[in-house]
Protein backbone atom coordinates (compact mmCIF):
# COMPACT_ATOMS: atom_id res chain seq x y z
CA UNK A 1 0.00 0.00 0.00
CA UNK A 2 1.08 3.49 -0.72
CA UNK A 3 0.02 6.92 0.76
CA UNK A 4 0.94 10.01 -0.54
CA UNK A 5 1.66 13.33 1.19
CA UNK A 6 2.07 15.69 -1.39
CA UNK A 7 5.53 16.94 -0.74
CA UNK A 8 4.75 17.79 2.96
CA UNK A 9 7.60 18.73 4.93
CA UNK A 10 8.90 16.62 8.05
CA UNK A 11 9.87 19.75 9.45
CA UNK A 12 13.48 19.84 8.82
CA UNK A 13 15.76 19.04 10.00
CA UNK A 14 17.49 17.75 7.94
CA UNK A 15 17.37 14.30 6.12
CA UNK A 16 15.13 11.74 6.66
CA UNK A 17 16.26 9.71 9.83
CA UNK A 18 16.35 6.24 9.43
CA UNK A 19 13.19 5.64 11.46
CA UNK A 20 11.65 8.29 9.23
CA UNK A 21 10.78 9.05 12.32
CA UNK A 22 11.50 12.84 13.41
CA UNK A 23 13.31 15.85 11.18
CA UNK A 24 16.56 15.90 11.68
CA UNK A 25 19.18 18.46 12.11
CA UNK A 26 21.81 19.32 9.93
CA UNK A 27 25.29 21.05 10.79
CA UNK A 28 25.25 24.20 8.75
CA UNK A 29 29.19 23.65 7.44
CA UNK A 30 28.42 24.02 4.33
CA UNK A 31 25.74 26.58 4.85
CA UNK A 32 22.09 26.69 3.46
CA UNK A 33 20.37 27.27 -0.01
CA UNK A 34 18.17 29.70 -1.44
CA UNK A 35 17.23 32.12 -3.76
CA UNK A 36 19.34 34.91 -5.27
CA UNK A 37 20.14 37.67 -7.68
CA UNK A 38 23.14 35.45 -9.11
CA UNK A 39 21.43 32.39 -10.55
CA UNK A 40 18.13 33.13 -12.51
CA UNK A 41 15.79 29.92 -13.76
CA UNK A 42 12.49 29.17 -12.71
CA UNK A 43 11.32 27.76 -9.72
CA UNK A 44 11.85 24.05 -9.36
CA UNK A 45 8.62 22.08 -8.63
CA UNK A 46 8.39 20.18 -5.35
CA UNK A 47 7.73 16.93 -6.66
CA UNK A 48 10.80 16.94 -9.00
CA UNK A 49 14.42 16.19 -8.43
CA UNK A 50 17.81 15.08 -10.36
CA UNK A 51 19.64 12.14 -9.64
CA UNK A 52 20.85 10.86 -12.97
CA UNK A 53 18.14 8.51 -12.89
CA UNK A 54 18.91 5.07 -14.30
CA UNK A 55 18.14 1.48 -13.92
CA UNK A 56 20.39 -1.26 -12.83
CA UNK A 57 20.82 -2.76 -16.27
CA UNK A 58 22.03 0.82 -17.55
CA UNK A 59 24.75 0.70 -15.15
CA UNK A 60 28.04 -1.21 -14.19
CA UNK A 61 30.01 -3.10 -11.43
CA UNK A 62 32.78 -1.49 -9.82
CA UNK A 63 34.59 2.26 -8.86
CA UNK A 64 34.86 4.14 -5.49
CA UNK A 65 32.34 6.82 -4.81
CA UNK A 66 33.87 9.32 -2.93
CA UNK A 67 31.95 12.27 -0.83
CA UNK A 68 32.60 14.67 2.13
CA UNK A 69 30.25 15.71 5.03
CA UNK A 70 30.92 18.69 7.24
CA UNK A 71 30.70 16.85 10.51
CA UNK A 72 31.42 13.40 11.58
CA UNK A 73 29.25 11.39 14.01
CA UNK A 74 29.02 11.92 17.14
CA UNK A 75 27.15 8.86 17.90
CA UNK A 76 26.27 6.12 15.36
CA UNK A 77 22.71 5.21 16.83
CA UNK A 78 19.86 7.62 14.34
CA UNK A 79 17.57 6.91 16.90
CA UNK A 80 19.50 8.59 19.61
CA UNK A 81 19.03 12.58 20.09
CA UNK A 82 22.70 13.09 19.14
CA UNK A 83 22.25 10.43 16.27
CA UNK A 84 19.82 11.66 13.91
CA UNK A 85 22.17 14.18 12.35
CA UNK A 86 21.97 14.79 8.47
CA UNK A 87 25.52 13.77 7.81
CA UNK A 88 25.40 10.36 9.75
CA UNK A 89 22.06 9.56 8.77
CA UNK A 90 23.38 9.71 5.21
CA UNK A 91 26.08 6.75 5.94
CA UNK A 92 23.62 5.34 7.81
CA UNK A 93 21.93 4.46 4.66
CA UNK A 94 23.52 2.34 2.84
CA UNK A 95 23.89 -0.07 6.08
CA UNK A 96 20.61 0.43 7.97
CA UNK A 97 17.57 -1.14 7.13
CA UNK A 98 15.12 1.43 5.86
CA UNK A 99 11.56 -0.06 5.88
CA UNK A 100 9.85 2.34 3.35
CA UNK A 101 11.18 4.39 0.09
CA UNK A 102 10.15 7.79 -0.74
CA UNK A 103 9.67 8.92 -4.39
CA UNK A 104 10.62 12.92 -5.41
CA UNK A 105 6.83 13.40 -5.14
CA UNK A 106 6.96 12.26 -1.57
CA UNK A 107 4.90 9.32 -2.53
CA UNK A 108 6.09 6.75 0.08
CA UNK A 109 5.77 2.59 -0.13
CA UNK A 110 7.96 -0.29 0.75
CA UNK A 111 11.28 -0.36 0.26
CA UNK A 112 10.78 -4.21 -1.49
CA UNK A 113 14.77 -5.22 -0.11
CA UNK A 114 13.48 -5.35 3.24
CA UNK A 115 9.54 -5.28 3.62
CA UNK A 116 6.17 -7.39 1.40
CA UNK A 117 3.84 -4.64 2.67
CA UNK A 118 3.11 -1.84 5.38
CA UNK A 119 -0.42 -1.24 5.27
CA UNK A 120 -3.77 -0.24 7.42
CA UNK A 121 -5.57 -2.92 8.20
CA UNK A 122 -8.10 -1.65 10.13
CA UNK A 123 -9.61 2.16 10.07
CA UNK A 124 -11.73 1.78 13.46
CA UNK A 125 -9.23 1.32 15.68
CA UNK A 126 -6.37 2.30 13.11
CA UNK A 127 -3.89 -0.89 12.86
CA UNK A 128 -1.28 -1.27 11.42
CA UNK A 129 0.76 -4.56 9.48
CA UNK A 130 4.45 -4.33 8.93
CA UNK A 131 5.59 -7.61 7.03
CA UNK A 132 8.95 -8.18 6.49
CA UNK A 133 10.78 -10.11 3.94
CA UNK A 134 12.11 -13.92 4.88
CA UNK A 135 15.07 -14.46 5.39
CA UNK A 136 16.90 -11.49 6.14
CA UNK A 137 19.60 -11.31 9.51
CA UNK A 138 21.70 -8.66 11.35
CA UNK A 139 25.57 -8.69 10.98
CA UNK A 140 25.57 -10.41 14.52
CA UNK A 141 23.55 -13.57 13.45
CA UNK A 142 20.50 -12.80 15.11
CA UNK A 143 17.26 -12.48 12.75
CA UNK A 144 15.49 -9.41 11.89
CA UNK A 145 11.96 -10.11 12.45
CA UNK A 146 8.67 -9.05 14.62
CA UNK A 147 11.25 -8.59 17.68
CA UNK A 148 13.11 -5.85 15.82
CA UNK A 149 10.17 -3.91 14.99
CA UNK A 150 8.80 -4.55 18.32
CA UNK A 151 12.40 -3.37 19.96
CA UNK A 152 11.38 0.17 17.99
CA UNK A 153 8.01 1.17 19.36
CA UNK A 154 8.91 -0.18 23.00
CA UNK A 155 11.86 1.97 23.24
CA UNK A 156 10.77 5.01 21.01
CA UNK A 157 7.21 5.67 22.81
CA UNK A 158 9.04 7.50 25.34
CA UNK A 159 8.25 6.10 28.32
CA UNK A 160 11.52 4.90 29.20
CA UNK A 161 12.69 8.36 30.48
CA UNK A 162 17.02 7.05 30.27
CA UNK A 163 16.60 6.40 26.30
CA UNK A 164 18.07 9.50 24.93
CA UNK A 165 15.80 8.94 21.97
CA UNK A 166 15.34 11.61 19.43
CA UNK A 167 11.50 11.60 19.02
CA UNK A 168 8.86 10.13 20.39
CA UNK A 169 6.18 11.18 18.34
CA UNK A 170 3.82 8.93 17.01
CA UNK A 171 5.11 6.03 18.71
CA UNK A 172 3.50 7.58 21.42
CA UNK A 173 0.24 7.27 19.73
CA UNK A 174 0.52 3.62 19.78
CA UNK A 175 -1.99 1.40 21.88
CA UNK A 176 -0.16 -1.81 21.76
CA UNK A 177 1.87 -3.66 19.36
CA UNK A 178 1.70 -7.45 18.92
CA UNK A 179 2.60 -10.39 16.84
CA UNK A 180 0.98 -11.14 14.00
CA UNK A 181 0.69 -14.57 12.00
CA UNK A 182 4.37 -15.27 11.75
CA UNK A 183 7.37 -14.18 13.19
CA UNK A 184 7.99 -11.73 10.42
CA UNK A 185 4.69 -9.62 10.93
CA UNK A 186 3.58 -7.00 13.24
CA UNK A 187 0.58 -5.37 14.13
CA UNK A 188 0.63 -2.04 15.62
CA UNK A 189 -3.01 -0.47 17.14
CA UNK A 190 -2.99 2.96 17.66
CA UNK A 191 -5.14 5.06 20.53
CA UNK A 192 -6.58 6.71 17.64
CA UNK A 193 -6.28 7.81 13.83
CA UNK A 194 -2.65 8.98 13.08
CA UNK A 195 -1.86 10.46 9.87
CA UNK A 196 1.92 9.71 9.06
CA UNK A 197 1.20 5.92 10.04
CA UNK A 198 3.72 4.84 7.48
CA UNK A 199 6.63 7.20 8.66
CA UNK A 200 6.29 4.88 11.94
CA UNK A 201 8.31 1.78 10.37
CA UNK A 202 11.05 0.67 11.33
CA UNK A 203 13.57 -1.66 12.96
CA UNK A 204 16.22 -1.87 15.40
CA UNK A 205 18.99 -4.76 16.36
CA UNK A 206 18.61 -6.26 20.07
CA UNK A 207 21.94 -5.41 20.90
CA UNK A 208 20.93 -1.48 20.44
CA UNK A 209 18.06 -1.57 23.35
CA UNK A 210 19.43 -4.37 26.01
CA UNK A 211 19.79 -1.24 28.16
CA UNK A 212 19.82 1.89 28.32
CA UNK A 213 23.70 2.28 28.18
CA UNK A 214 23.91 0.48 24.94
CA UNK A 215 21.05 2.68 23.40
CA UNK A 216 22.71 5.69 24.45
CA UNK A 217 26.63 5.33 24.43
CA UNK A 218 27.01 1.38 22.72
CA UNK A 219 27.34 3.31 19.16
CA UNK A 220 29.71 6.07 20.03
CA UNK A 221 32.66 4.63 18.20
CA UNK A 222 31.10 2.86 15.42
CA UNK A 223 27.74 0.79 14.46
CA UNK A 224 28.23 -1.85 15.98
CA UNK A 225 25.36 -3.88 14.35
CA UNK A 226 24.13 -3.52 10.57
CA UNK A 227 22.52 -4.86 8.13
CA UNK A 228 21.91 -3.17 4.17
CA UNK A 229 23.70 -3.66 0.79
CA UNK A 230 27.01 -2.01 2.14
CA UNK A 231 29.16 -2.85 5.81
CA UNK A 232 31.54 -1.06 7.27
CA UNK A 233 34.84 -1.45 5.63
CA UNK A 234 36.73 0.93 8.35
CA UNK A 235 36.51 3.70 10.69
CA UNK A 236 39.18 6.27 11.46
CA UNK A 237 38.14 8.78 13.58
CA UNK A 238 41.87 10.46 13.41
CA UNK A 239 41.47 11.46 10.15
CA UNK A 240 37.68 11.45 10.21
CA UNK A 241 37.20 8.53 7.08
CA UNK A 242 34.70 6.40 7.00
CA UNK A 243 34.61 3.10 3.95
CA UNK A 244 32.24 1.34 3.29
CA UNK A 245 32.21 -2.40 0.86
CA UNK A 246 29.74 -4.17 -0.42
CA UNK A 247 28.27 -6.89 2.07
CA UNK A 248 28.65 -10.50 1.34
CA UNK A 249 25.85 -11.40 3.31
CA UNK A 250 23.42 -8.77 1.79
CA UNK A 251 20.46 -10.60 0.19
CA UNK A 252 19.52 -8.47 -2.28
CA UNK A 253 20.14 -6.57 -5.39
CA UNK A 254 24.24 -6.51 -5.28
CA UNK A 255 25.64 -3.27 -3.92
CA UNK A 256 27.42 -1.77 -7.38
CA UNK A 257 30.22 0.29 -6.43
CA UNK A 258 33.48 -1.73 -4.88
CA UNK A 259 34.04 0.70 -2.07
CA UNK A 260 31.94 4.44 -0.54
CA UNK A 261 34.48 6.53 0.91
CA UNK A 262 33.26 9.41 3.63
CA UNK A 263 35.60 12.27 4.75
CA UNK A 264 35.00 14.58 6.68
CA UNK A 265 36.11 18.04 5.61
CA UNK A 266 35.00 21.06 7.90
CA UNK A 267 36.18 23.86 6.12
CA UNK A 268 34.15 24.27 2.88
CA UNK A 269 36.64 25.74 0.89
CA UNK A 270 38.83 22.90 1.58
CA UNK A 271 35.99 20.30 0.44
CA UNK A 272 35.79 22.71 -2.90
CA UNK A 273 39.62 22.19 -3.24
CA UNK A 274 39.36 18.50 -2.57
CA UNK A 275 36.77 18.12 -5.57
CA UNK A 276 38.79 20.35 -7.71
CA UNK A 277 41.55 18.18 -7.34
CA UNK A 278 40.32 15.57 -8.45
CA UNK A 279 39.93 13.67 -4.50
CA UNK A 280 36.04 13.16 -4.74
CA UNK A 281 33.46 12.60 -7.00
CA UNK A 282 30.43 14.76 -5.45
CA UNK A 283 30.11 18.27 -3.37
CA UNK A 284 26.96 19.13 -2.37
CA UNK A 285 27.67 23.26 -2.92
CA UNK A 286 25.31 25.87 -1.02
CA UNK A 287 27.86 28.48 -0.58
CA UNK A 288 29.44 30.74 -2.93
CA UNK A 289 32.93 29.43 -1.08
CA UNK A 290 32.23 26.45 -2.99
CA UNK A 291 30.06 26.87 -5.86
CA UNK A 292 32.60 29.86 -6.70
CA UNK A 293 35.69 26.98 -6.81
CA UNK A 294 33.95 24.22 -8.69
CA UNK A 295 31.13 25.94 -10.91
CA UNK A 296 33.76 26.83 -13.66
CA UNK A 297 33.97 22.44 -13.85
CA UNK A 298 30.38 22.49 -15.15
CA UNK A 299 30.18 20.93 -18.48
CA UNK A 300 33.84 19.28 -18.69
CA UNK A 301 32.66 15.42 -16.83
CA UNK A 302 30.67 17.65 -14.46
CA UNK A 303 27.77 18.39 -13.90
CA UNK A 304 25.00 20.65 -11.42
CA UNK A 305 22.19 18.77 -10.20
CA UNK A 306 19.58 21.08 -8.86
CA UNK A 307 15.90 20.15 -6.80
CA UNK A 308 13.68 22.42 -4.49
CA UNK A 309 14.57 20.57 -1.53
CA UNK A 310 12.00 20.03 1.44
CA UNK A 311 15.18 21.86 3.62
CA UNK A 312 15.66 24.89 5.03
CA UNK A 313 17.73 26.96 7.12
CA UNK A 314 16.81 29.03 9.71
CA UNK A 315 18.17 30.69 13.48
CA UNK A 316 16.68 29.12 16.74
CA UNK A 317 16.08 31.42 19.56
CA UNK A 318 17.20 30.01 23.21
CA UNK A 319 13.65 30.60 25.39
CA UNK A 320 14.87 28.24 28.52
CA UNK A 321 14.07 29.89 31.89
CA UNK A 322 16.97 31.91 33.27
CA UNK A 323 18.42 33.34 29.70
CA UNK A 324 17.85 36.50 28.37
CA UNK A 325 15.28 35.04 25.28
CA UNK A 326 13.18 33.53 27.70
CA UNK A 327 11.35 36.69 27.01
CA UNK A 328 8.96 36.37 24.41
CA UNK A 329 9.16 40.50 24.36
CA UNK A 330 12.66 40.27 23.52
CA UNK A 331 12.36 37.38 21.24
CA UNK A 332 9.75 39.31 19.32
CA UNK A 333 12.09 42.18 18.89
CA UNK A 334 14.89 40.18 17.78
CA UNK A 335 12.86 38.82 14.64
CA UNK A 336 11.85 42.24 13.56
CA UNK A 337 15.28 43.53 14.10
CA UNK A 338 16.91 41.01 11.55
CA UNK A 339 16.61 41.76 7.68
CA UNK A 340 15.71 38.43 6.56
CA UNK A 341 16.53 39.25 2.81
CA UNK A 342 19.83 40.92 3.84
CA UNK A 343 20.58 37.85 5.54
CA UNK A 344 19.67 35.75 2.88
CA UNK A 345 22.10 37.92 0.33
CA UNK A 346 25.07 37.39 2.46
CA UNK A 347 24.86 33.98 2.30
CA UNK A 348 23.34 33.51 -1.57
CA UNK A 349 23.97 36.78 -3.53
CA UNK A 350 25.84 34.49 -6.60
CA UNK A 351 24.03 31.02 -6.03
CA UNK A 352 22.06 29.50 -9.13
CA UNK A 353 18.62 30.13 -7.58
CA UNK A 354 15.41 31.84 -8.86
CA UNK A 355 15.63 35.50 -9.40
CA UNK A 356 12.47 35.96 -7.33
CA UNK A 357 13.09 33.71 -4.20
CA UNK A 358 11.50 34.97 -1.24
CA UNK A 359 12.41 34.58 2.42
CA UNK A 360 10.48 31.64 3.66
CA UNK A 361 7.63 32.61 5.13
CA UNK A 362 6.28 29.16 6.95
CA UNK A 363 7.96 26.70 8.93
CA UNK A 364 5.73 23.70 8.09
CA UNK A 365 5.78 23.57 4.57
CA UNK A 366 7.95 24.90 1.79
CA UNK A 367 7.04 27.89 -0.83
CA UNK A 368 6.42 25.41 -3.95
CA UNK A 369 3.87 22.73 -1.78
CA UNK A 370 0.52 22.75 -1.94
CA UNK A 371 -1.01 24.50 0.70
CA UNK A 372 2.07 27.03 1.75
CA UNK A 373 0.48 30.31 2.72
CA UNK A 374 2.41 33.32 4.17
CA UNK A 375 1.79 33.17 8.27
CA UNK A 376 4.49 35.27 9.56
CA UNK A 377 2.69 38.72 9.79
CA UNK A 378 4.50 41.83 11.42
CA UNK A 379 6.70 39.08 13.01
CA UNK A 380 8.36 38.72 9.50
CA UNK A 381 8.57 41.87 8.27
CA UNK A 382 11.88 44.11 8.92
CA UNK A 383 11.16 47.04 10.94
CA UNK A 384 14.28 48.36 13.68
CA UNK A 385 11.85 51.15 15.29
CA UNK A 386 8.89 48.04 15.96
CA UNK A 387 11.36 46.27 17.40
CA UNK A 388 12.56 49.34 19.56
CA UNK A 389 8.96 49.18 20.55
CA UNK A 390 8.44 46.41 21.73
CA UNK A 391 10.83 46.44 23.57
CA UNK A 392 9.94 49.78 25.47
CA UNK A 393 5.90 48.46 26.35
CA UNK A 394 7.61 45.22 27.57
CA UNK A 395 10.02 47.61 29.88
CA UNK A 396 13.34 47.75 28.26
CA UNK A 397 14.62 51.23 28.40
CA UNK A 398 17.75 52.81 26.53
CA UNK A 399 21.35 53.77 27.60
CA UNK A 400 23.88 54.99 25.29
CA UNK A 401 22.12 53.28 22.63
CA UNK A 402 21.54 50.36 25.17
CA UNK A 403 18.57 48.01 25.59
CA UNK A 404 18.86 47.55 29.06
CA UNK A 405 16.42 45.70 31.85
CA UNK A 406 16.97 46.51 35.68
CA UNK A 407 20.40 48.59 34.62
CA UNK A 408 21.92 45.94 32.64
CA UNK A 409 22.64 45.70 29.32
CA UNK A 410 21.06 42.70 27.09
CA UNK A 411 23.78 40.37 25.44
CA UNK A 412 22.82 37.14 23.51
CA UNK A 413 25.19 34.82 22.46
CA UNK A 414 25.19 33.38 19.09
CA UNK A 415 26.58 29.72 18.94
CA UNK A 416 27.92 28.15 15.87
CA UNK A 417 30.38 25.50 14.20
CA UNK A 418 33.64 26.91 13.38
CA UNK A 419 34.59 27.04 9.42
CA UNK A 420 30.76 27.71 8.44
CA UNK A 421 30.86 30.18 5.64
CA UNK A 422 27.07 30.18 5.83
CA UNK A 423 27.88 31.83 9.75
CA UNK A 424 30.33 33.69 8.92
CA UNK A 425 28.56 35.32 5.99
CA UNK A 426 25.26 35.72 8.59
CA UNK A 427 26.84 36.81 12.33
CA UNK A 428 28.37 40.52 11.33
CA UNK A 429 24.89 40.76 9.60
CA UNK A 430 22.75 40.16 12.33
CA UNK A 431 25.35 41.59 14.48
CA UNK A 432 24.67 44.53 13.01
CA UNK A 433 20.87 44.85 13.03
CA UNK A 434 20.76 44.28 16.84
CA UNK A 435 23.28 46.24 17.24
CA UNK A 436 20.91 49.11 15.97
CA UNK A 437 17.91 48.58 18.09
CA UNK A 438 20.31 47.99 21.73
CA UNK A 439 21.03 44.44 21.38
CA UNK A 440 24.30 43.79 22.09
CA UNK A 441 25.35 40.02 20.05
CA UNK A 442 28.74 38.17 21.63
CA UNK A 443 30.19 35.21 19.07
CA UNK A 444 30.87 31.74 20.29
CA UNK A 445 32.71 29.37 17.77
CA UNK A 446 32.52 25.77 18.61
CA UNK A 447 33.77 22.60 16.75
CA UNK A 448 31.81 21.58 14.21
CA UNK A 449 31.39 17.63 15.83
CA UNK A 450 30.00 19.40 19.49
CA UNK A 451 27.57 21.97 17.66
CA UNK A 452 24.65 19.84 18.89
CA UNK A 453 26.10 17.03 21.40
CA UNK A 454 27.54 19.99 23.77
CA UNK A 455 25.56 22.87 22.54
CA UNK A 456 22.41 22.86 21.02
CA UNK A 457 20.74 19.91 22.50
CA UNK A 458 21.80 20.83 25.94
CA UNK A 459 20.90 24.74 25.56
CA UNK A 460 23.92 26.45 25.78
CA UNK A 461 23.30 28.67 23.06
CA UNK A 462 21.33 32.15 22.86
CA UNK A 463 20.82 32.03 18.75
CA UNK A 464 22.20 29.34 16.58
CA UNK A 465 21.80 29.05 12.93
CA UNK A 466 21.53 25.31 11.45
CA UNK A 467 19.14 23.59 8.87
CA UNK A 468 16.13 20.95 9.28
CA UNK A 469 15.96 18.31 6.86
CA UNK A 470 12.55 17.53 5.92
CA UNK A 471 10.73 14.09 5.25
CA UNK A 472 7.53 13.33 3.84
CA UNK A 473 6.17 13.07 7.01
CA UNK A 474 4.20 16.20 8.50
CA UNK A 475 4.10 15.03 12.27
CA UNK A 476 7.70 14.36 12.43
CA UNK A 477 8.58 17.40 12.95
CA UNK A 478 5.91 17.26 15.77
CA UNK A 479 9.21 17.31 18.43
CA UNK A 480 10.40 20.46 17.33
CA UNK A 481 7.14 22.29 17.97
CA UNK A 482 5.54 20.92 20.85
CA UNK A 483 6.51 22.88 24.27
CA UNK A 484 8.27 19.35 25.63
CA UNK A 485 9.46 18.29 22.11
CA UNK A 486 12.94 16.50 22.63
CA UNK A 487 13.89 18.58 19.59
CA UNK A 488 12.59 21.63 20.85
CA UNK A 489 16.14 22.93 21.46
CA UNK A 490 14.74 26.29 22.22
CA UNK A 491 12.28 25.09 24.35
CA UNK A 492 9.52 27.50 22.99
CA UNK A 493 6.17 26.99 22.43
CA UNK A 494 2.26 26.38 24.55
CA UNK A 495 -0.38 24.48 25.44
CA UNK A 496 -2.90 26.09 22.49
CA UNK A 497 -0.11 25.50 20.04
CA UNK A 498 0.43 21.76 21.45
CA UNK A 499 -3.66 21.09 20.48
CA UNK A 500 -2.93 21.68 17.64
CA UNK A 501 -0.29 20.05 16.63
CA UNK A 502 -2.23 16.94 18.25
CA UNK A 503 -5.17 17.67 15.86
CA UNK A 504 -3.17 17.98 12.86
CA UNK A 505 -1.34 14.56 13.86
CA UNK A 506 -4.81 12.68 13.79
CA UNK A 507 -6.36 14.59 10.87
CA UNK A 508 -6.63 12.19 7.91
CA UNK A 509 -8.65 15.07 6.02
CA UNK A 510 -5.49 16.77 3.84
CA UNK A 511 -7.75 19.88 3.37
CA UNK A 512 -8.55 20.03 7.20
CA UNK A 513 -5.22 19.16 8.24
CA UNK A 514 -3.27 21.98 6.10
CA UNK A 515 -6.01 24.45 7.77
CA UNK A 516 -4.70 23.06 11.07
CA UNK A 517 -0.79 22.85 9.83
CA UNK A 518 -1.38 26.83 9.25
CA UNK A 519 -2.68 27.99 12.05
CA UNK A 520 -0.02 26.13 13.97
CA UNK A 521 2.39 28.31 12.01
CA UNK A 522 0.65 31.52 12.60
CA UNK A 523 0.97 30.42 16.54
CA UNK A 524 5.04 29.72 15.67
CA UNK A 525 5.43 33.55 14.12
CA UNK A 526 3.73 34.86 17.49
CA UNK A 527 5.74 32.60 19.77
CA UNK A 528 9.12 33.72 18.07
CA UNK A 529 10.90 30.59 18.84
CA UNK A 530 12.37 29.69 15.10
CA UNK A 531 13.04 32.66 12.66
CA UNK A 532 12.88 30.69 8.92
CA UNK A 533 15.30 31.97 6.93
CA UNK A 534 15.42 30.42 3.02
CA UNK A 535 14.13 27.35 1.79
CA UNK A 536 17.22 25.48 0.98
CA UNK A 537 17.79 24.01 -2.54
CA UNK A 538 19.74 20.87 -3.26
CA UNK A 539 22.83 22.06 -5.09
CA UNK A 540 25.27 19.30 -6.19
CA UNK A 541 28.15 19.34 -8.78
CA UNK A 542 29.18 15.69 -9.54
CA UNK A 543 31.00 13.41 -11.95
CA UNK A 544 28.47 13.18 -14.82
CA UNK A 545 28.84 9.31 -14.90
CA UNK A 546 27.23 8.93 -11.50
CA UNK A 547 23.97 7.75 -11.46
CA UNK A 548 20.97 7.70 -9.22
CA UNK A 549 22.72 9.94 -6.63
CA UNK A 550 22.75 14.05 -6.42
CA UNK A 551 19.96 16.70 -5.71
CA UNK A 552 17.25 13.94 -4.05
CA UNK A 553 14.70 16.38 -3.19
CA UNK A 554 12.11 14.19 -1.34
CA UNK A 555 13.07 10.86 -2.45
CA UNK A 556 15.35 8.04 -0.26
CA UNK A 557 18.44 7.12 -1.63
CA UNK A 558 18.85 3.80 -3.04
CA UNK A 559 21.84 2.31 -2.64
CA UNK A 560 21.27 -0.83 -4.27
CA UNK A 561 21.22 1.59 -7.51
CA UNK A 562 23.86 4.12 -6.92
CA UNK A 563 26.38 3.61 -9.20
CA UNK A 564 28.53 4.42 -12.41
CA UNK A 565 26.89 4.11 -15.80
CA UNK A 566 27.80 1.32 -18.02
CA UNK A 567 31.16 2.34 -19.57
CA UNK A 568 32.43 4.71 -17.89
CA UNK A 569 36.01 5.45 -16.90
CA UNK A 570 35.10 4.92 -13.14
CA UNK A 571 34.07 2.07 -12.84
CA UNK A 572 37.90 1.44 -13.50
CA UNK A 573 38.69 2.39 -9.70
Amino acid sequence: MRLTRRSMLGATAMTVSMTALAACSKDPGNGGSGGSDGGGGEQIASDANDINAKERDELGEGGVLRLANNAFPANWNPNHTDGNEGNTTEMLEAIFPVLTLSDAAGVVGPNPSYTKRVEITSEDPQVMEIELNEGMTWSDGTPIDYKSIENVFKVMDGSQEEYGIASSEGYNQVEKIEQGDDDLTAVITFKEKYADWLGLASVMPDALVESADAFNTGWLEEPLVTAGPYKVGKIDAGNKTVLLEPDENWWGDKALLDQVLFTTIEDPSATATSFQNGQLDVIETTVPATYSVVEPMIGDGVVLREAAGPNWSHITLNGTEGRPLADPALRQAVFRAIDREEVFLSVNSTMPYPDDTEPLNNHLLMTNQEGYQDNSGDFGSYDPDAAKKLLEDAGYTFEDDLATKDGEPIEITYVYNDGSKTNEAVVPVVQEQLAAVGITMKVQKVPPTDLFSKYVIPGEFDLTLFGWLGTPYLSSGDAIWKSTGEQNFGKVGNDETDELIEQAAVETDEAARLDLINQIDANLWELAGTLPLWQSYDFFVQNEDLANYGAKGFQTPDWTKIGYVEGSAKLDG
